[in-house]
């Protein structure tokens, strides 16, 4: 085991219910730039190749659910994307019974760092840093005590300042600090917070009678649902002041106050439901905002839905600014930043929720679409992202409508991810032991599979490493490079459109700012194709 770092040296969801409308749902991350939930963005031609790190169950028995392929003697596995859509394997790596069921990967938003932790229900997890070489390489920089049970979930704040993880089994959440130069541990826990208070758990693990929390069953949930089991943690991408917790096990959204400064997390401001509260179990798995609007998404495993939540801006300004300046807390509890404006179902009306379970949720980069893995349908549904609000009142922008349901080639698509472009899509089909490549459909939203197909043990995570040059000493453009929220305008319903319909009526110069940065993207894709021609016609 490897103490917090090694000496090694890092290079420098009626199938939908609209429930209100409202106009001030324009948000201004800027165009490029997501939260810092998700990796770095660069522009397509600077990135010098894309990797993809794909890990895998590797010991069944000691996980909270029940995985039916094989166990993996690897678990970790590092490959090459190819433009036609192709992988190459790369490196395989992680003796199953040295790093034991990594099951969430997340990659550094500014390092060639990549990081992943292990579920366990009996023992706490470990969280542990590699550095990613472009041959495919990992180099362990470090590990740490994940401070609970079957961690399922690590994020980056703001700052780079610190890993914050998330235990789904004992529901716990922790911070460690990070290296900024490094990103390596610079240190072991360094705070924690627990939503139990000290109590014990109540369920039992699968191995001792308890349910597998792969099945949906009435008796399942119940057992699922006795305790708190946190699954995710998302920090605003505006203020980075607010930290989103879904509570699996009590059907809420949590909301924290994250002390920036401090490094920890605060009070907890407000728990609101996470769908309709039909009296039917939930089941909140993950939260996604858009990175456009003032709007966020959480998909419910159980009721197989999407919600859709505006954000209030104004109230996580005011937040901000109070925590800026030192002042309590306590006058923002019982506030909520959210407001539940829509849910839809991600599988078909007739199909029984009992058989399904949903997996991931994202929001295209180009945020017209969102995505959602079901487990059980064996599918990714596709959501067109309504662009502007309905002139009837009936939708509003950021509101969902369906695509399509495409298959996934395998069976419970745990994970997924998409390349850096935007324009295919890998499947970890967990328990047919395989992982799929589609290709995307920019304009229609639909997939295709493209016949590409890979043999991966029980694989559970696709982490996407798009592979560039870090380390340059120039910190001029720190903020574009690291891929954070950007202020634009000082004008907070002011929104930068990620799509462009002409309408002369409406001609203004933020279209013209989006018309401009949709024809760089259809240029750098132009550039990269050329090459691609050139490179066959010199072999």
């Amino acid at each position: 085991m490897v103490p917090f770092n090694s000496e090694h040296k890092v290079l420098h969801h009626q199938q939908t219910s609209i429930l209100t409308t409202d106009a001030s749902i324009d948000g201004h991350i800027s165009p490029g730039n997501r939260s810092s939930t998700t990796t770095a963005s660069h522009d397509d031609n600077e990135v010098d190749q894309q990797l993809f790190f794909v890990t895998s169950y590797s010991d069944f028995d000691k996980l909270a659910h029940g995985p039916r392929g094989h166990s993996a003697k690897h678990t970790l596995r590092v490959y090459k994307f190819d433009t036609d859509g192709s992988l190459v394997l790369l490196h395989v790596a992680g003796e199953g019974a040295l790093v034991i069921n990594p099951a969430f990967s997340r990659f550094h938003p500014r390092l060639n760092v990549v990081y992943t932790c292990t579920e366990d229900i009996e023992e706490n997890g470990q969280i542990l840093a590699y550095e990613i070489n472009t041959d495919g390489s990992l180099v362990e920089i470090g590990r740490v005590d994940a401070g609970g049970t079957s961690t399922c979930y690590i994020t980056i704040d703001k700052d780079q300042k610190h890993l914050i993880a998330v235990n789904y089994w004992d529901s716990s959440l922790v911070l460690i600090p990070l290296s900024k130069e490094t990103g390596g541990f610079a240190g072991p826990i360094q705070n924690t917070y627990d939503p139990r208070q000290g109590l014990a758990m109540k369920a039992a693990a699968k191995k001792h009678g308890g349910a597998n929390h792969s099945n949906n069953d009435d008796t399942t949930i119940a057992q699922r649902q006795v305790d708190p089991h946190s699954h995710a943690l998302v920090l605003d991408p505006f203020e980075g002041c607010v930290a989103y917790v879904p509570d699996l096990g009590k059907d809420l959204v949590r909301e924290f106050w994250y002390d920036k400064e401090g490094g920890k997390i605060g009070s907890e401001l407000n728990v609101l439901p996470s769908g309709l509260s039909t009296g039917k179990a939930d089941g909140p798995r993950y939260f996604e905002f858009h990175p456009r609007f003032n709007v966020a998404y959480v998909v419910n495993e159980l009721s197989s839905t999407v919600a859709v939540f505006r954000v209030d801006r104004e109230l996580l300004s005011e937040i901000a600014r109070a925590a800026k300046l030192k002042q309590p807390m306590d006058k923002f509890k019982g506030r909520s930043t959210l407001k539940l404006i829509q849910s839809i179902k991600t599988v078909p009306s007739a199909f029984p929720t009992q058989m399904n379970t949903c997996g991931r949720i994202c929001v295209h980069q180009s945020g017209r679409f969102v995505i959602v893995s079901n487990r059980g349908h064996e599918s990714i549904t596709i959501f067109r992202v309504k662009q502007s609000n309905g002139s009837s009142g009936k939708a509003m922008k950021g509101s969902l409508a369906q695509v399509g349901f495409f298959h996934t080639r395998g069976e419970t698509p745990r994970h997924f991810q998409f390349d850096h472009s935007g324009q295919f899509l890998i499947v970890a089909n967990q328990d047919s032991d395989t992982i799929a490549v589609f290709s995307f459909n920019l304009t229609s939203g639909e997939i295709k599979y493209t016949g590409n197909e890979y043999r991966v043990p029980s694989p559970n995570f696709v982490c996407s490493c798009p592979m560039v040059d870090r380390y340059s000493d120039d910190d001029d453009n720190e903020a574009e490079k690291v891929g954070y929220f950007v202020p634009l305008l000082e004008d907070s319903s002011a929104t930068v459109p990620t799509s462009v319909e002409f309408d002369p009526s409406k001609k203004n110069s933020v279209d013209l700012q989006s018309e401009l940065e949709l024809a760089r993207k259809e240029i750098a894709e132009l550039r990269r194709e050329i090459s691609s021609m050139a490179s066959v016609a010199s072999n």
